[in-house]
């Protein structure tokens, strides 16, 4: 699938739109933020629907193969006791459209009656490729909202009314660090800090209650990983590897992956280091963590345990594990630990 680009959405902006203006007829919803996405939605939903009738005006459409001809009886249909009618469609494999059905599509967005709005929901894995003929005429009849996460600043924000919401506060450096540990995926976010409020015996949530409770996302694991390697805690590089390996959720195919990621981030923040360059170059090679003070001040003191010479071997390493991986059939966690023994036994 090709990847989603870049959106630089304004969520108030698009809400503030939506209430003033009222719904647009097509909506293409898409990108990585489900939260922002779905809370986005259910604004659409009030705005298109009454209570009393939306069983009958709320039509949904899911799964990648759409059957065009349905989508076009819903798209026609008047509304009934009501003044508007709502097509939700979930997850279409529009890439994947026949050009007898791109085409059916077209005529049918480009006609779409004053009464109706129709909204794509894309998650990842449907991202839909602009270059297509159907998405351009998507695209061409209705906004395209790409939710990505929000800024570090408005995530801390975001996190200390959600703590509020708990009965707690928090200090702006523990919410970074929240953030951190628990990634910045809102949806992910919500639980944790429901658990770490129930956990903490404070008015005020701290990095100790995070640390006793959090679930730690694979890649936070993964940094801490890397880090003990850098400082010589084999031990503890050891431990987390264990935990890295425990968790089922991600295949170590994946896990090998992210850990080559991390040594080259690492490798470029000692070459930003090396060379006097500042986090501009950091952020234009590793895009992600722009805005993001925590992990990139984190990544700029965690690469000086390297050198660049010994960073390379590392990602040439990690790459030479996931071949082994992938072709010659060996045992994916035995293949890692034999990995973490080559970094350790690198301390030049």
């Amino acid at each position: 699938m090709a990847k989603a680009e870049k959106s630089g959405v304004d969520y108030g902006a698009e809400l503030k739109r939506l209430r003033s203006e009222g719904p647009a007829r097509v909506y293409i919803l898409r990108g990585e933020e489900d939260y922002l996405r779905d809370s986005f939605l259910a604004e659409l939903k009030k705005q298109c629907l009454d209570s009393d009738t939306e069983a009958f005006n709320h039509h949904r459409l899911q799964g990648p193969a759409l059957d065009v001809a349905q989508l076009m009886e819903c798209v026609e249909a008047m509304p009934f006791m009501g003044e508007r009618t709502l097509i939700e469609v979930r997850d279409f494999d529009v890439n994947k459209t026949s050009s007898y059905d791109a085409e059916r599509l077209k005529s049918l967005l480009a006609e779409v009656p004053e009464w109706a709005t129709v909204v794509f929901l894309f998650g990842p894995e449907y991202s839909p490729d602009s270059r297509l003929g159907a998405v351009k005429a998507m695209k061409k009849a209705g906004p395209d909202l790409s939710f990505s996460c929000p800024q570090e600043r408005e995530l801390v924000r975001w996190v200390s009314r959600r703590v509020e919401g708990q009965g707690k506060s928090i200090e702006g450096s523990d919410a970074r660090y929240l953030i951190w540990v628990c990634g910045a995926r809102m949806n992910t976010l919500i639980p944790e800090i429901v658990k770490i409020a129930g956990y903490a015996q404070g008015e005020r949530i701290t990095k100790q209650d995070i640390d006793a409770v959090a679930r730690r996302t694979p890649e936070t694991t993964i940094f801490n990983l890397t880090d003990a390697l850098g400082s010589r805690a084999y031990d503890k590089a050891a431990g987390l590897l264990a935990d890295l390996l425990a968790d089922r959720d991600e295949p170590p195919q994946k896990q090998i992956a992210m850990v080559s990621e991390q040594f080259r981030r690492l490798y470029v923040a000692r070459i930003a280091a090396d060379s006097g360059r500042g986090e501009d170059y950091i952020t234009t090679c590793i895009p992600e963590l722009t805005g993001r003070s925590y992990p990139l001040r984190l990544l700029k003191s965690a690469c000086k345990n390297y050198s660049q010479e010994r960073l390379a071997r590392a990602v040439s390493l990690c790459v030479q594990c996931d071949y082994r991986m992938k072709d010659t059939g060996g045992e994916p966690e035995t293949l890692m630990k034999e990995l973490l023994v080559q970094l350790a036994m690198d301390r030049s």
